[in-house]
C-alpha cells in the first residue's frame, strides 16, 4: 500500500570556499550523494558485505513503506520473504569466501516485503561499489516495482489461456497465416482431425502441409484463394482432405482476412468444417429420391395398365353372379371385393407416389374440422360413438391447401372410429382440439378413449405398407404425414389424455 508522498528535505549548505580543497570535495561529495537518494524514482538502497542497510533513497518509503532512517542499521534481511530471509547471510559469507556470486551485474525478479507485511514484485539489480582497497565493498541494489506489470501479464496469460482454449476445442478447423500463406497457428481440433502434428505445419506454406497432398489442383486451388485472401476477399469453397487413415474427407473451406486499423490485411483465417457423413447423406437421399421417382413413375404406369382390367373383371363377375345360385353369387362377391380392394391398393400407391400439388390458401381451421366432422357424422352415430371439437373463442388460420388436410382429419378420424369398432365403441368418444403451437405454429389434434397403440408399432406406423388392419392398405397414415410434411408441418402419434391414442398436426400459420 503506498503512502503520501514523501515532503522533500533540505538539502546541506555548500561548504564555504575559504576550506581547504580537499574538505570542499567531501562536503560537495557529501551534497550529491544526498541529492541522488534523495531524487531517484526506484528504491535504491547500499548495503555493505555483511547485509546491513547502510543508506536508502526516500523513494523506498512510497514503494516499500519504511522510511530511510527506519531501514538505516537493519540488515538486509528485513525486506526478504523466505527461504531468501533465513539464507541470505549465508549468501554474503560464501561470496566473502569465495568471490562467486548469482546476483551481481544482472536484472532479476525478487518478491519484497512491505513494511505493512505485503508483498511487492520488483526486478533487482545489483552492483558492487568499492570506495579503497582498504575499505570494504559496498553493494548498490535498485528495486523496480513490476506489480502493476506482473497482473497485466497475469491477466494476458489468462486470456491467452480462454482464448487458446476456445480456439483449440471449437468443432470447426481453425488456423492463423500470414498474408503469403505462411501458417502461424493451427488448432487442435484440425491437427486431431486429420492426424497431423504441429511441428509438420507452423512455419511452412499452407499448401505445402499433408491436408493438401490429394492433388495438384487442390494447392494451386487454395494458393490462389489466399491471394484473393490477401486482397481482401472472403473465399469459400469445398475440397477433401486425407484423414488420420488415408480416408477421405470432405471439407466445407474458407479463407477470411483480417485487416488493421489502416485496412491493411495482416493476417487470414482459415476455416473448415467436416462435412463428409453430410454430403454421404445428400448422396443417399438423392439416390433414394431418384429410386422413389423411378417407382412412382411405375406405379403409376402399373396402376393405369391394372385400372382398366380390374374394372372390366368387376362388371364381368357381377353380370355372371346373376345368372349364378345363392352360394354361388356369394363366392363371386367375395372376388369382387377382393378386386376393388387390389383398385384401392393401386389408387392409394399411385397417390403416395405422385408428386403433391399444393393449392394453398389462408383457410380457418375451425372450418376444416367442421367439414371433416360432418363427413364422419353419421358413422359415427352409427357405432355410437361422440363425435366433437372443442369450442374456442381464438380463430386460428393456416395457410394450406383445404382439400388435402380435410382427407388428412377424415383420414384420422377413420382410423379411431375402426380403432373403437372392437369390441363395442357405444359411450366412446373422439374429440378435435386446436391451440397455438411453438413458433409460429397451429396445433391440431386428434384424441380417443381407445385402446391406444402398441409399442410394437410406433416405429413403422407411418411407414408405407404397414398396417395391423386385416383390410388395410398400410399407405392411409403415410400419405397423411406427406401431405402434412409438404405443407412444411409435423405429424406425431402418441398418447391421449382421453386414454387412447393422439394424433398431433402442426402446421405453418396463415401466409
Amino acid at each position: 500500500m503506498e503512502s503520501e508522498p514523501v515532503k522533500e528535505r533540505p538539502l546541506a549548505t555548500p561548504a564555504s570556499e575559504d576550506l581547504p580543497a580537499d574538505a570542499r570535495w567531501v562536503e560537495s561529495s557529501e551534497v550529491l550523494y544526498r541529492t541522488v537518494l534523495f531524487a531517484v524514482q526506484d528504491p535504491t538502497i547500499v548495503i555493505d558485505d555483511h547485509g546491513g542497510i547502510i543508506a536508502a533513497s526516500d523513494s523506498v518509503e512510497r514503494v516499500f513503506g519504511y522510511t530511510p532512517a527506519e531501514l538505516s542499521g537493519q540488515n538486509i534481511r528485513i525486506l526478504m520473504p523466505e527461504p531468501h530471509f533465513t539464507n541470505h547471510d549465508d549468501y554474503l559469507a560464501h561470496y566473502r569466501r569465495t568471490g562467486e556470486t548469482a546476483i551481481l551485474g544482472r536484472t532479476r525478479e525478487f518478491p519484497v516485503i512491505r513494511e505493512n507485511g505485503t508483498v511487492v514484485e520488483c526486478e533487482l539489480s545489483v552492483a558492487r561499489g568499492d570506495l579503497s582497497e582498504e575499505q570494504r565493498p559496498l553493494f548498490i541494489g535498485s528495486f523496480r516495482d513490476i506489480t502493476d506489470r506482473k497482473r497485466a501479464e497475469r491477466v494476458l496469460r489468462d486470456s491467452d489461456a480462454r482464448l487458446h482454449a476456445m480456439f483449440d476445442k471449437s468443432f470447426q478447423y481453425f488456423g492463423l497465416l500470414e498474408p503469403d500463406g505462411t501458417v502461424l497457428e493451427i488448432n487442435q481440433t484440425a491437427l486431431d482431425a486429420t492426424g497431423i502434428e504441429r511441428g509438420e505445419v507452423i512455419g511452412r506454406k499452407f499448401w505445402d502441409t499433408r491436408w493438401w497432398s490429394l492433388s495438384e489442383d487442390s494447392r494451386e486451388q487454395l494458393k490462389d484463394s489466399i491471394e484473393r485472401a490477401a486482397q481482401g476477399e472472403f473465399v469459400r469453397f469445398e475440397t477433401q482432405y486425407p484423414g488420420p487413415q488415408d480416408e477421405i474427407l470432405t471439407i466445407d473451406f474458407s479463407v477470411k482476412p483480417v485487416r488493421n486499423d489502416e485496412g491493411e490485411v495482416v493476417h487470414l483465417i482459415p476455416e473448415g468444417r467436416d462435412i463428409t457423413e453430410l454430403v454421404q447423406a445428400q448422396r443417399a437421399e438423392t439416390a433414394m429420391l431418384r429410386a422413389l421417382a423411378t417407382i412412382g413413375e411405375s406405379a403409376a404406369v402399373l396402376a393405369h395398365e391394372i385400372k382398366n382390367p380390374i374394372t372390366s373383371i368387376n362388371l364381368a363377375l357381377r353380370a355372371v353372379a346373376d345368372k349364378l345360385g345363392e352360394d354361388e353369387q356369394s363366392i363371386l362377391q367375395e372376388l369382387v371385393s377382393r378386386m376393388e380392394r387390389l383398385e384401392q391398393v393401386m389408387r392409394r400407391t399411385l397417390s403416395f407416389t405422385r408428386p403433391l400439388n399444393l393449392r394453398r390458401s389462408n383457410i380457418l381451421v375451425e372450418d376444416l374440422m367442421d367439414g371433416a366432422i360432418a363427413d364422419m357424422l353419421p358413422a359415427a352415430q352409427d357405432a355410437g360413438v361422440v363425435l366433437q371439437r372443442e369450442e374456442r373463442d381464438e380463430a386460428h388460420i393456416v395457410f394450406a391447401d383445404a382439400c388435402l388436410l380435410g382427407e388428412v382429419l377424415v383420414n384420422l378420424i377413420t382410423n379411431a372410429l375402426e380403432a373403437l369398432a372392437e369390441p363395442d365403441s357405444t359411450g366412446s368418444r373422439i374429440e378435435l382440439n386446436i391451440t397455438a403451437g411453438p413458433e409460429g405454429l397451429v396445433r391440431i389434434t386428434v384424441d380417443d378413449d381407445g385402446p391406444g397403440i402398441a409399442g410394437s408399432f410406433r416405429d413403422t406406423l407411418f411407414k408405407p405398407f404397414h398396417t395391423t388392419k386385416a383390410k388395410g392398405t398400410g399407405l392411409g397414415l403415410a400419405l397423411c404425414k406427406k401431405i402434412v410434411e409438404e405443407h412444411g408441418g409435423t405429424l406425431s402419434a402418441g398418447d391421449s389424455d382421453l386414454g387412447g391414442a393422439r394424433f398431433e398436426l402442426c402446421l405453418p400459420r396463415e401466409h
